[in-house]
Protein backbone atom coordinates (compact mmCIF):
# COMPACT_ATOMS: atom_id res chain seq x y z
CA UNK A 1 0.00 0.00 0.00
CA UNK A 2 1.34 3.84 -0.69
CA UNK A 3 1.02 6.60 1.46
CA UNK A 4 2.00 9.97 0.41
CA UNK A 5 4.32 11.69 3.23
CA UNK A 6 5.04 15.41 3.18
CA UNK A 7 8.52 15.76 3.95
CA UNK A 8 8.52 20.03 3.43
CA UNK A 9 7.80 23.02 2.05
CA UNK A 10 8.51 25.08 -0.76
CA UNK A 11 7.60 28.48 -1.33
CA UNK A 12 8.05 30.57 -3.95
CA UNK A 13 8.19 34.53 -3.42
CA UNK A 14 8.26 37.07 -6.55
CA UNK A 15 8.94 40.71 -5.33
CA UNK A 16 8.27 43.33 -8.02
CA UNK A 17 8.36 47.63 -7.88
CA UNK A 18 11.28 46.88 -5.42
CA UNK A 19 13.47 49.77 -3.97
CA UNK A 20 15.98 50.34 -7.11
CA UNK A 21 18.75 51.82 -5.10
CA UNK A 22 18.91 48.66 -3.10
CA UNK A 23 18.58 45.93 -5.87
CA UNK A 24 21.51 47.60 -7.07
CA UNK A 25 23.73 47.59 -4.33
CA UNK A 26 23.75 43.90 -4.05
CA UNK A 27 25.88 43.44 -1.28
CA UNK A 28 23.37 45.25 0.61
CA UNK A 29 20.30 43.60 -0.32
CA UNK A 30 22.54 39.81 -0.04
CA UNK A 31 22.89 40.99 3.69
CA UNK A 32 19.35 42.14 4.05
CA UNK A 33 18.26 38.83 2.71
CA UNK A 34 20.51 36.86 5.08
CA UNK A 35 19.71 38.84 8.05
CA UNK A 36 16.15 37.99 7.55
CA UNK A 37 16.62 33.93 7.11
CA UNK A 38 19.32 34.21 10.14
CA UNK A 39 16.87 36.00 12.69
CA UNK A 40 13.81 33.88 11.52
CA UNK A 41 14.86 31.16 13.24
CA UNK A 42 16.14 29.37 10.45
CA UNK A 43 19.66 27.76 10.63
CA UNK A 44 21.95 28.93 8.09
CA UNK A 45 25.16 26.03 7.32
CA UNK A 46 26.26 28.01 4.03
CA UNK A 47 26.21 30.57 1.76
CA UNK A 48 27.12 31.88 -1.62
CA UNK A 49 26.91 34.90 -3.83
CA UNK A 50 27.18 35.90 -7.74
CA UNK A 51 27.23 38.69 -9.09
CA UNK A 52 26.69 39.65 -12.60
CA UNK A 53 28.01 41.99 -15.22
CA UNK A 54 26.16 44.84 -15.49
CA UNK A 55 24.23 44.28 -12.33
CA UNK A 56 21.88 41.38 -11.02
CA UNK A 57 22.47 38.64 -8.58
CA UNK A 58 21.80 35.58 -7.10
CA UNK A 59 22.44 34.38 -3.71
CA UNK A 60 21.64 31.51 -1.56
CA UNK A 61 21.78 30.22 2.09
CA UNK A 62 22.13 26.36 2.50
CA UNK A 63 19.69 25.72 5.52
CA UNK A 64 20.10 23.14 8.06
CA UNK A 65 16.05 23.00 7.44
CA UNK A 66 16.96 23.10 3.41
CA UNK A 67 17.24 26.00 1.78
CA UNK A 68 17.01 30.13 0.83
CA UNK A 69 17.87 31.71 -2.67
CA UNK A 70 17.22 35.04 -3.68
CA UNK A 71 17.67 35.84 -8.00
CA UNK A 72 17.35 39.90 -8.39
CA UNK A 73 17.06 41.29 -11.85
CA UNK A 74 17.54 45.25 -10.52
CA UNK A 75 16.82 46.57 -14.27
CA UNK A 76 13.29 45.87 -13.72
CA UNK A 77 13.65 46.18 -9.85
CA UNK A 78 12.36 42.42 -9.36
CA UNK A 79 13.60 39.55 -6.91
CA UNK A 80 12.60 35.86 -6.91
CA UNK A 81 12.97 34.06 -3.80
CA UNK A 82 13.13 30.20 -3.06
CA UNK A 83 12.95 28.82 0.74
CA UNK A 84 12.31 25.47 1.13
CA UNK A 85 12.05 24.07 4.22
CA UNK A 86 11.64 20.44 6.04
CA UNK A 87 10.46 22.71 9.12
CA UNK A 88 6.91 21.89 8.30
CA UNK A 89 4.73 24.03 10.32
CA UNK A 90 6.99 26.85 11.07
CA UNK A 91 4.55 29.88 9.90
CA UNK A 92 7.39 31.35 7.10
CA UNK A 93 4.88 34.63 6.32
CA UNK A 94 7.02 36.79 8.78
CA UNK A 95 9.76 36.29 7.05
CA UNK A 96 8.55 37.10 3.86
CA UNK A 97 7.19 40.02 5.18
CA UNK A 98 10.06 40.95 6.36
CA UNK A 99 12.19 40.08 2.94
CA UNK A 100 9.00 42.38 1.08
CA UNK A 101 9.26 44.97 3.65
CA UNK A 102 13.33 44.85 3.18
CA UNK A 103 13.24 45.56 -0.32
CA UNK A 104 10.28 47.98 -0.45
CA UNK A 105 8.47 45.77 -3.06
CA UNK A 106 5.10 47.09 -3.67
CA UNK A 107 3.68 43.93 -5.34
CA UNK A 108 4.41 40.40 -4.44
CA UNK A 109 3.03 37.00 -5.32
CA UNK A 110 3.40 33.96 -3.22
CA UNK A 111 2.79 30.37 -3.76
CA UNK A 112 3.12 27.40 -1.54
CA UNK A 113 4.22 23.87 -2.84
CA UNK A 114 4.44 20.58 -0.72
CA UNK A 115 6.78 18.50 -0.90
CA UNK A 116 5.06 15.04 -0.71
CA UNK A 117 7.27 11.46 -1.43
CA UNK A 118 4.73 7.94 -1.98
CA UNK A 119 6.18 5.36 0.03
CA UNK A 120 5.00 2.27 0.29
CA UNK A 121 4.12 0.92 4.11
CA UNK A 122 3.56 -2.27 5.51
CA UNK A 123 0.90 -3.36 6.45
CA UNK A 124 -0.23 -4.95 9.75
CA UNK A 125 0.18 -8.19 10.15
CA UNK A 126 -3.19 -10.02 11.06
CA UNK A 127 -2.73 -12.55 13.99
Amino acid sequence: MNATLKLGEHFIFDLSDCNHEILMDSERAYSLFAQAVRESGLTVVDEGFYKFSPHGFTCFLLLAESHASLHAWPEHNYCAIDLFTCAIGMDMMPLLMRIKRAFGADDFSMRKLDREASVETKLPIAV
